[in-house]
C-alpha cells in the first residue's frame, strides 16, 4: 500500500505496478530522448495515455536526440496516471 510513513525517517516497501499507484510521483528511467519505448518506461506511458507523449515531445532537446541528459530530471504531469 503506498502512502506516507508515520515515522519521520522510515521507507515503506511496496511490490506492485507503479502504473496503478496513487502515488505523488513516479520516477522513470527513461532513455535521453524521453519518448517511450520497452519495459518500464513503455508501461508508464501506455498507462498514462498519448498527453505523455505529447508533453515529452514539446521538452526542448538540449542536443540532438536529447532532452533529458543523463543525470538529469524532466517533470511531467502524471495524465492518466493515478500519480500526479
Amino acid at each position: 500500500r503506498a502512502g506516507t510513513c508515520e515515522n519521520a525517517g522510515m521507507l515503506e516497501l511496496v511490490r506492485a505496478d507503479i502504473t496503478r499507484l496513487a502515488v505523488d510521483a513516479i520516477v522513470n528511467a527513461a532513455n535521453p530522448a524521453l519518448l517511450g519505448g520497452g519495459g518500464v518506461d513503455g508501461a508508464i506511458h501506455r498507462a498514462a495515455g498519448p498527453a505523455l507523449l505529447a508533453a515529452c515531445r514539446a521538452l526542448p532537446e538540449v542536443r540532438a536526440g536529447v532532452r533529458c541528459p543523463t543525470g538529469e530530471a524532466r517533470i511531467t504531469p502524471g495524465f492518466a496516471l493515478p500519480a500526479r
